[in-house]
């Protein structure tokens, strides 16, 4: 009896515990190595933006607008990039940043 009782004594008081707040479901399951929307405005990107636009349009007449971004986790990071350029042609270029920091056009396709 004496032990039960120095027990209950010394057991921690019952605490309720909230129950977790539901979560909302990601939009689309994020899968391991695959391309994610990146943000226009993070300087690694607009670094592979400033090759991809040299690597795409004429020296006499660069420049181009950034439509999209998306990056995928490799030996590096790719960068796969919508532009369209000031004759209102759309491209798709993949630049690699690689490991050494060096950017580098891997592909570019137009679009129409």
């Amino acid at each position: 009896m004496l032990a039960a009782l120095l027990l209950l004594m010394t057991a921690p008081p019952k605490v309720p515990v909230p129950k977790p707040e539901p979560q909302a479901a990601p939009a689309a399951p994020v899968l391991a190595g695959g391309w994610t929307p990146t943000n226009r405005t993070d300087p690694r990107v607009h670094a592979a933006y400033r090759a991809a636009v040299a690597a795409i349009t004429p020296a006499r007449n660069p420049g181009a607008h950034l439509l999209t971004a998306e990056s995928q986790v490799v030996a590096g990071t790719n960068y796969r990039l919508t532009l369209k350029l000031r004759d209102g042609s759309r491209w798709q270029a993949t630049v690699w940043h690689r490991l050494d920091g060096q950017y580098e056009v891997t592909a570019s396709t137009r679009l129409d």
